[in-house]
């Protein structure tokens, strides 16, 4: 059975910039959402890092007012290469929440 965590890290590893960054696959459990969260708002990361974890936050729990800010799809579309706009399209045309 595939726990939300699993699904949220094998999403977050679709994306490049998330590979090996903020507890994605570097921690268990494999997806920590305040530790991303914390991670996205420190600084850290770059603007296009930072706008994707903003998305994985907002697949996690859309509802939740994150440190690192609000999900803002037309700041991604301008930011994301075309690997990241590949990710978030396969997500987008069969989207799930944990």
């Amino acid at each position: 059975m595939t726990t939300p965590a699993t699904k949220m890290f094998n999403l977050a590893k679709t994306f490049p910039s998330m590979k090996g960054q903020a507890a994605i696959g570097q921690e268990l459990p494999p997806w920590d959402a305040n530790f991303v969260d914390s991670w996205a708002a420190s600084g850290a990361p770059s603007e296009g890092q930072r706008v994707t974890a903003q998305f994985l936050l907002a697949v996690w729990d859309p509802k939740q007012e994150w440190k690192s800010g609000r999900f803002d799809i037309m700041k991604a579309l301008k930011i994301w290469d075309e690997k990241h706009l590949e990710a978030f399209l396969a997500w987008a045309s069969n989207p799930w929440w944990p």
